[in-house]
């Protein structure tokens, strides 16, 4: 597989010869005293192991004690010949669509796809579509307001949630108004991260999937080799072969209130991707307080105490 980023870093193509240079957006977690590196930039011409590398050990050096969270096994290991730290937090699904075996939809999917097409149109944009590209935060923001997630606090930090950090999204009319919407990052030379998937509460059966199928299409089109459909938090397996339903962590228990873990298990799940490990990692250990702060500054605490206060809310 490709070299890809942690979830939410992007990638961008720039001049032939030049090392890939790096753009860090990071906040300080007081109680831990680390720097949670939650999103950058590179640019490059491609992404090797040596050159990711070399990126994270220029980071140790510029900020105090980063923690990154997002990374695949093959960060951990590559990390780990430097003495760094990992902590399993989470999923993550994968689809490979090039290679002996690519990705295809089952018939349920796109029998899914199929019903919600009868009820509307699906609309890609690029960023090369600048008009509407720019009114896309508009269009976000009136959606949430009809989605499942009016009026709850958001969380911040995990996601690119604004368009600006984009590379395509896919976005799902009825009668004009729109009722779902995709959004996926690059986060490696041949790989894409969906960072916002919402729909509105009238959305028509089948609007996600099909959103999804038509990413994959414009992915394989544009020569992808692979696309995450992003991390399921608090859960991981117990074996290898990811078999069977995946176990809970405590954190899963304490969250259930704001976050159904196995809600998004199970939705992505249809799709039957490829299942791998998340890890928050870091030059040192990653003790429970370092969990706390992300807790804190991601706006975690927020949302709990919000769903904890309005029960009785859809």
């Amino acid at each position: 597989m490709p070299t890809r980023l942690p979830l939410s870093w992007s990638f961008q193509f720039y001049e032939h010869g030049i090392e890939p240079t790096v753009n860090p957006e990071s906040i300080w977690l007081p109680s831990s005293g680390r720097s949670w590196v939650h999103s950058a930039l590179i640019r490059g011409a491609g992404l090797a192991d040596s050159s990711f590398k070399r990126i994270l050990l220029e980071l140790a050096e510029g900020k105090k004690n980063p923690v990154l969270r997002g990374c695949n096994p093959r960060h951990i290991a590559l990390m780990a010949e430097e003495g760094w730290h990992s902590r399993q937090t989470g999923i993550e699904a994968t689809l490979t669509l090039d290679g002996p075996v690519p990705w295809h939809p089952s018939r349920s999917l796109r029998e899914l796809e199929r019903r919600a097409k009868k009820k509307g149109k699906i609309e890609t944009l690029s960023t090369g579509d600048k008009e509407k590209w720019a009114g896309l935060g508009l269009h976000l923001k009136e959606l949430r307001s009809r989605s499942h997630y009016s009026g709850r606090p958001t969380l911040e930090h995990l996601f690119l949630t604004d368009p600006s950090g984009w590379d395509r999204c896919c976005l799902f009319w009825q009668d004009g108004s729109l009722k779902a919407v995709v959004g996926w990052s690059r986060n490696g030379p041949n790989s894409r991260h969906l960072e916002v998937l919402m729909r509105s509460r009238d959305a028509p059966v089948g609007t996600m999937e099909a959103l999804i199928l038509e990413s994959v299409r414009m992915a394989c089109a544009e020569g992808f080799s692979v696309l995450s459909l992003g991390e399921v938090p608090f859960l991981h397996f117990r074996d290898s072969l990811h078999s069977g339903s995946p176990a809970r962590y405590a954190s899963y228990y304490f969250m259930r209130p704001a976050f159904s873990s196995m809600g998004l298990f199970r939705f992505k799940q249809k799709f039957k991707p490829a299942w791998t490990p998340l890890y928050l990692l870091s030059e040192k250990r990653v003790h429970p307080v370092v969990l706390f702060d992300l807790f804190w500054k991601s706006g975690c605490h927020r949302l709990l105490g919000y769903c904890l206060t309005h029960r009785n809310n859809p």
